[in-house]
């Protein structure tokens, strides 16, 4: 089928791993998975079996995962980084090279980082504060332990710190005194999910010699690994209860210049209660995120690179600005974590899922990742897609699209599934399965259907790879208001992207104006202080960044708290007539404690020179600096724009239940346009108006590419046509057979679920409904699409012995070609369900296949898996069946 010129290349990443001989080519435009491996017990027979059924399912290449093990297999556990192991991570790569696979890899077991080799010393840490208060001329003590500061106040002032002095000694005077003892403490935590071998302690993140140690373990393996070895990967920061290393005070001072030993009076109190107070602890929060940038993140990545390999890594959950943690490394990988209520009808949305508990996945949160790539010319952006979508076995295609299309417009173009547990073929079904959904392993109710999505994301993610952002309006994301916000003892600011999520973007002013902008159709990134001011003005009074890519505006979303650095680069831009411009009001105040009189009487200049740049609301400054505004975002189309030598190139979706069809304008197409639809490959060219509207069918659910064309057709006569719809009317009994399983035909009048009968509720796998109908000759003409009620949950169409394809995403429908249809006709219907019916009828009869070690299996509550008392979940086609004419 014909492509536009920029498809007709390959989208194979070269990979030349450390010692690899030849490079070998795989695909990054291919969806990508997680590949969890139960215990390591895997064998070659396996993995062939594994990899070739990947591979034949459209699949670009495999995250490797060792986790805990099933029951039972203990004998075939591989211990981690062990002589077995290393030899099945070998043939790994050689399978993968011949079948064109990637393989990335986790540096360790489960998650976070650590293991058996992590000593206490390396080990993530927390501190202690310890108040007592001295009566007049009692004497005090320094207890044994892991004591690290030792401040005496009296009267409510420093007066000394005691190991600094090298005194282990003190007593109160007659106005007694109050000592703050910080003792260091390991937070005890093992590795989550844990394969055999990998047990242990999770690594100090803030620690740049506890990195070096561990790192050390794994250089035997990388030096000797083949490609197609790509990436080596960091989960999501859940290192829990970590706020100290041994290094913090020193580090603290060096940037903030002045003693947090002399506060320790602050760090102990419950809650913050003052300006002061709550600079000091900002300043604390800012030391940790500099910790974890400098003594974990980079060097993290460079030692990849060092290796000959790609460092990819989730910043969220972690305690530091994301933009910049993100940006620090090759691959930068988001997550879209949980169920999500998309105004798509008959979208199937598990009602299971607790979203006041996990949250709502929410495309502001992806930007985080593929903002830090835009600016720094990041050529992917990844995601952990569809975790906790739906519960175990319940998880449609259906289901799966939307997210899809919702990651991609968050500026995702790399896309992996979250997951696929390595499962031997000869466990029987369900197989080997990992704690947390969605399964995309042969064992999947949906494996049959999944080339078909992956063939669409394959086609997706070409174009946006091939193409750089377009995006031209930058905001800021004032880290230093959270950092401000609720502190207290112990308190640090994890920024993960579930509940969480709804204090630092959803319920801020950052996260009202990012929605507001991106609801009025501009697409925006976002932007540090430290990208910020990396930025480079232009003499058109734009800024581009090294990467090449170019900004109009840079809008301040009612940022609180500034550094006097970021003030003073504003206030020289504003002074260069760059357009900076602030939202609903100024910044207040100074960002840390330890700025002297006259770096506070410089931010107090530097705002002066702002004054005139506050505004209410930013759509006619936009307007005044052209900035371009898509209109199709107030028809509720949801769009990502990207650039190319031959113009404008778009992904837009229809993710609401706003529209259906019409004529739409897109504002950098100039009405030399081409439709293509990812899902089916049909590729069409619509009906133009004079004013460079175009015609639009995109009913919810659906996607389309969007790309200018080098030379301007002809237009074609605006008259759309009026819809026509025909009923599809069985002329004889409809016929359901079942032929995986030995089960009585069923014939009914109208199409029904096969649940309806308590005979098939229990039966997972295809069932065909079959029947004849008739049309008359002036009908075939307009019987063109074929629509289908409900669907549980795909379904292949054959007409008049042609199988047509698939139907397995809403809205359901599908394209009948010219020819097929006639007078007399027949129809088969093959549809698949989902295995929830199945899997509720092993629970019912007690059968034991939740049988792994550690969190075994859950439900997507975390409550223990029980599928016992499931209601039945519907099964087939119900409803009516028709043909339209577009």
């Amino acid at each position: 089928m014909r492509r536009f010129a920029y498809l007709l290349i390959i989208f194979f990443f070269i990979g030349k791993a450390a010692g690899a001989q030849t490079p070998a080519a795989f695909s990054t435009s291919k969806p990508w998975a997680y590949w969890w491996w139960p215990g390591s017990a895997v064998t070659e027979k396996g993995i062939t079996h594994n990899l070739e059924a990947f591979a034949k399912a459209g699949f670009g290449g495999l995250h490797i995962i060792p986790i805990y093990g099933a029951k039972g297999y203990e004998s075939s556990f591989l211990t981690y980084l062990g002589p077995a192991w290393k030899q099945k991570f070998s043939f790994v790569l050689k399978e993968a090279h011949r079948l064109h696979l990637g393989i990335d890899m986790t540096l360790g077991t489960g998650w976070p980082l650590g293991g058996a080799h992590v000593s206490a010393t390396d080990a993530a840490k927390r501190y202690l504060l310890e108040t007592l208060t001295l009566s007049p001329n009692q004497s005090f003590q320094i207890p044994a332990g892991e004591v690290q500061a030792v401040s005496v106040f009296v009267d409510g002032h420093f007066e000394k710190e005691l190991i600094q002095a090298h005194v282990s000694h003190y007593t109160a005077g007659p106005k007694g005194a109050t000592i703050y003892v910080l003792v260091q403490q390991g937070t005890g935590q093992h590795v989550k999910r844990a394969a055999p071998g990998g047990e242990g302690l999770v690594i100090d993140h803030f620690s740049k010699t506890a990195f070096e140690h561990y790192r050390t373990e794994f250089v035997p393996l990388l030096k000797q690994a083949q490609t197609p070895l790509r990436a080596l990967y960091n989960d999501s920061y859940e290192v829990y209860g970590a706020n100290y290393t041994p290094e913090l005070f020193e580090t603290f001072e060096q940037l903030n210049h002045y003693d947090l030993r002399k506060h320790l009076d602050v760090l102990a109190k419950p809650k913050a209660e003052t300006e002061d107070e709550n600079a000091i602890w900002a300043d604390y929060h800012r030391t940790l995120s500099s910790l974890l940038m400098t003594d974990f993140t980079q060097p993290f990545a460079a030692w990849i690179k060092q290796m000959g390999f790609v460092s990819r890594n989730q910043a969220h959950g972690s305690p530091g600005n994301l933009l910049d943690l993100y940006a620090a490394v090759d691959i930068p990988e988001t997550e879209f974590f949980g169920s999500k209520p998309f105004d798509i009808p008959g979208y199937p949305m598990d009602p299971d899922y607790d979203s006041v508990r996990f949250g709502i996945p929410d495309v502001r949160n992806l930007k985080l990742a593929s903002s830090a790539a835009n600016l720094t010319g990041k050529k992917l952006v990844s995601s952990e897609t569809t975790t906790w979508l739906g519960d175990h076995f319940k998880v449609s295609l259906a289901q799966v699209k939307p997210v899809v299309d919702q990651v991609f417009i968050g500026g995702v173009n790399h896309l992996f599934f979250h997951g696929a547990t390595y499962s031997p073929p000869e466990v029987a079904w369900p197989g080997w399965l990992f704690y947390a959904s969605t399964n995309f392993n042969p064992q999947s109710h949906f494996w049959e259907a999944l080339p078909s999505l992956n063939q669409y994301i394959d086609i997706c993610q070409k174009m946006l790879q091939a193409n750089r952002t377009d995006s031209d309006v930058l905001m800021y994301f004032p880290m230093e208001d959270i950092w401000h916000d609720r502190n207290g003892l112990g308190k640090t600011h994890p920024l993960d992207l579930h509940a969480n999520s709804r204090d630092w973007m959803k319920n801020t002013s950052f996260g009202h104006w990012s929605e507001h902008m991106q609801n009025k159709g501009y697409q925006v990134d976002y932007v540090s202080d430290q990208l910020m001011a990396e930025l480079q003005p232009t003499a058109n009074r734009t800024w581009k960044t090294k990467s090449g890519a170019e900004y109009k505006v840079l809008l301040i979303p009612a940022a609180h708290y500034v550094s006097l650095a970021t003030m003073e680069l504003w206030a020289k831009w504003v002074k260069q007539g760059m357009p900076v411009y602030f939202l609903e009001h100024l910044p207040l105040q100074v960002n840390s404690f330890g700025l002297t009189s006259d770096e506070k009487n410089r931010w107090a200049v530097a705002k002066e020179t702002l004054l005139m740049h506050w505004v209410s609301d930013p759509i006619n400054v936009l307007e005044r600096y052209r900035v371009t505004r898509e209109p199709i975002a107030d028809q509720g189309i949801s769009f990502i724009r990207k650039k190319s030598a031959a113009g404008a190139q778009y992904f837009i979706a229809n993710l609401s239940n706003k529209f259906s069809d019409g004529f739409v304008r897109l504002a950098k197409i100039n009405a030399r346009v081409e439709l293509e639809d990812p899902l089916t490959g049909e590729i069409r060219k619509p009906i133009l108006r004079k004013d460079k509207q175009f015609y639009l069918q995109l009913a919810p659910g659906q996607s389309l590419l969007v790309r200018s064309i080098p030379v301007l057709k002809k237009a074609i006569p605006a008259e759309i046509p009026s819809k026509v719809f025909t009923p599809l009317v069985p002329s004889t009994q409809i016929q359901l057979t079942f032929p995986q399983r030995i089960l009585p035909a069923q014939t009914m009048e109208s199409m029904q679920f096969w649940t309806e009968d308590s005979t098939t509720q229990d039966y997972w796998g295809k069932g065909t409904y079959a029947f004849d109908f008739d049309l008359l000759p002036e009908q075939i003409p307009h019987a063109k699409v074929l629509h289908v009620d409900q669907i549980r949950d795909w379904v292949r169409v054959k007409m008049n012995g042609k199988d047509l394809g698939l139907i397995w995403s809403l809205p359901y429908q599908l394209t009948i070609p010219s020819g097929v249809l006639q007078e007399k006709n027949h129809i088969e219907l093959e549809v698949m369900n989902v295995s929830a019916n199945r899997i509720r009828q092993l629970d019912r009869a007690k059968l034991n296949w939740k049988n792994f070690y550690e969190i075994n299996f859950v439900n997507i509550q975390y409550k223990p898996f029980d599928a016992s008392t499931w209601a039945v979940t519907p099964s087939g086609i119900s409803g009516e069946l028709y043909f339209s004419n577009r």
